[in-house]
């Protein structure tokens, strides 16, 4: 049997920790772990000529994801991000401009799963390189609403639900995005602003997640207690999870089951990279 194939679409950047610089970003995360999980995939972002690119393009090589829609930009730097912790958990600062604010994915390549997320839609340019990937045929299209204020843009929002098969959202999210829309707070609702979407995934952080079917069909899941370093990109190791249960076919509640696994299996580290790799990608400061 053949691998899939993901392409795996936006941010990448570099979070700055108060001891280290690690590679990071939604679409990286999901790349990686999905890469880990013996899926040939392709990163499409942009970045500067830098430090910061020469780490995210050694960590690329080293996960085997493919390079070839990985754009250079000659005047805006890598993407980077500021994260501070509190006892509350963490919170972060997304630099910009940045050089995947201008991504521009004019060569699309094939594949059977496309990853895309919401933040992606704060910038115009990388808004047309979303819509011309949206207008391409993939077997699964998966969604991640990553609401980041100030940089929430309701119609990329509103498109990236029409278009999905696949959608991942936070219960906060849930709960914003419905409001905006001025729809009742409930899952049902986003199979009603899709026409293709066909599971929906609610996270609830510690309390686990719930998986829905457009059927109406329902799983939920529990987390298991275990100690938190830290929860970076442990939406998308979710993601990920999700994606390779879903797509080879098993039962909704065994792919929710591996879903919440996996993101449980990062909240010991830090950075989203898969663990096996968590020492890769980083570097102190």
């Amino acid at each position: 049997m053949s691998q899939p194939t993901a392409l795996s679409f936006g941010e990448s950047v570099v979070d700055i920790y108060p001891d280290r610089r690690v590679v990071a970003g939604s679409p990286v995360h999901l790349a990686a772990h999905l890469a880990h999980r013996g899926w040939e995939v392709t990163l499409a972002t942009r970045l500067g000529d830098d430090p910061d690119a020469a780490e995210i393009r050694e960590v690329l090589r080293r996960y085997g994801i493919s390079e070839v829609a990985v754009e250079s930009d000659p005047l805006l730097p890598t993407g980077s991000v500021t994260i501070y912790f509190s006892e509350d958990g963490h919170s972060f600062h997304i630099h910009k401009p940045v050089a995947w604010d201008s991504l521009e994915l004019l060569e699309i390549p094939l594949a059977d799963v496309v990853c895309f997320g919401s933040l992606i839609g704060r910038s115009p340019v990388a808004r047309s390189a979303l819509g011309r990937l949206l207008e391409q045929d993939f077997a699964m299209r998966v969604f991640d609403v990553n609401l980041r204020p100030p940089d929430v843009h309701l119609e990329t929002i509103r498109r990236g639900l029409e278009a999905a098969t696949v959608v991942k959202v936070s219960d906060q999210e849930l709960a914003e995005v419905t409001r905006s829309f001025e729809v009742r707070v409930e899952v049902r609702a986003l199979f009603d602003l899709g026409k293709d979407l066909e599971w929906v995934a609610v996270t609830y952080g510690s309390r686990g997640a719930e998986l829905w079917h457009r059927s109406g069909r329902s799983w939920r899941q529990p987390a298991a207690e275990v100690r938190v370093t830290d929860t970076v990109g442990a939406g998308d190791a979710f993601t990920a999870g999700l994606v390779h249960g879903l797509w080879h076919g098993i039962d909704g509640d065994i792919a929710l089951a591996g879903a919440v696994s996996a993101a449980q299996s990062i909240l010991g580290q830090r950075g989203g990279l898969p663990a096996v790799e968590s020492r890769r990608g980083e570097r102190d400061l």
